[in-house]
């Protein structure tokens, strides 16, 4: 007779999808538009044409989040991914003229966390096992087992095996077949999700 324990809970893992590229013209004395935000995962590109200018990020400690070198009176165009785990607000400048007020603040939104599957349940099917769970959110979702009842770490980990993955593309009820080898423990987990 096979025993079996389900556990779920979520890994805080996510995707970043549909990536977006913003324009900020870099002239005279200003950086246009001179505010923005943006998502987690989008790049800024900082494009000038004419004058002595850089761009610098000032309010971290150090300020060298992003930098696009010295100022310069070439043409350049400079872009910076604000990736994972990047989010907040950023200000920055130009070298030059910030004093004269050539600032900007690019404000970065982070993605929601993946919500964790609940109410798995497990039950026997022929030589093998079902799993159902209920999927929050449109994702990847990976099932774990271990035969170690007292394992202590997360998967994927020492002492976890990928058993099967799932694509959901459905908010709902969830299954995967599994083929057990004993007495084991499951965990469904989300790898990425679509917020």
């Amino acid at each position: 007779m096979k025993h079996v324990l389900a556990i779920c809970f979520c890994l805080w893992w996510t995707v970043q999808a549909g990536a977006t590229v913003h324009i900020v013209n870099v002239s005279g004395l200003a950086f246009s538009p001179s505010t923005l935000t943006i998502n987690q995962g989008d790049t800024v590109r900082w494009v000038k044409t004419t004058g002595l200018h850089n761009v610098r990020e000032s309010g971290g400690t150090p300020d060298t989040v992003f930098y696009s070198g010295a100022p310069t009176n070439s043409a350049f165009t400079y872009n910076f991914a604000f990736n994972a785990p990047l989010s907040g607000v950023f200000s920055y400048r130009c070298d030059v003229h910030f004093s004269l007020g050539m600032t900007g603040t690019i404000t970065v939104n982070a993605p929601p966390p993946c919500l964790a599957p609940s109410e798995l349940m497990i039950a026997s099917e022929g030589a093998g096992v079902r799993l159902w769970w209920l999927a929050p959110q449109v994702g990847h979702y990976d099932a774990y087992s271990t035969t170690d009842p007292l394992l202590a770490t997360d998967p994927p980990g020492a002492g976890w095996t990928l058993e099967a993955g799932s694509d959901v593309a459905v908010i709902g009820q969830a299954t995967l077949l599994l083929n057990p080898v004993g007495d084991q423990k499951f965990i469904v987990v989300i790898q990425d999700c679509t917020p």
